[in-house]
C-alpha cells in the first residue's frame, strides 16, 4: 500500500500543510481547556477528598477520647 504523492502547495506557491495544521491548533484550543479545567477540578476533587478524610480522623479521635474519658 502506496501513500498518495502530496505536492502541498508547490503549484500555488501557498504552504497548505502550514495551513492545515494552524487551523487544526485552533479547532483544537477548545478542548485543550476542557481538559486543562478536567484536570484542576480533578486536584480539587482529591484535595476536598483528602481534607474530608483528615476532619474525619480527627472527629473520630474527639470521640473516641470523650468516650475514654
Amino acid at each position: 500500500m502506496t501513500s498518495p504523492i502530496r505536492f502541498g502547495g508547490l503549484a500555488s506557491g501557498i504552504d497548505t500543510d502550514t495551513i492545515i495544521k494552524q487551523l487544526m491548533q485552533a479547532e483544537r484550543m477548545p478542548v485543550d481547556k476542557l481538559e486543562q479545567q478536567k484536570q484542576t477540578t480533578e486536584w480539587k476533587r482529591d484535595a476536598y477528598r483528602e481534607i474530608n478524610r483528615s476532619l474525619m480522623t480527627l472527629r473520630n479521635s474527639a470521640v473516641e477520647s470523650h468516650v475514654q474519658s
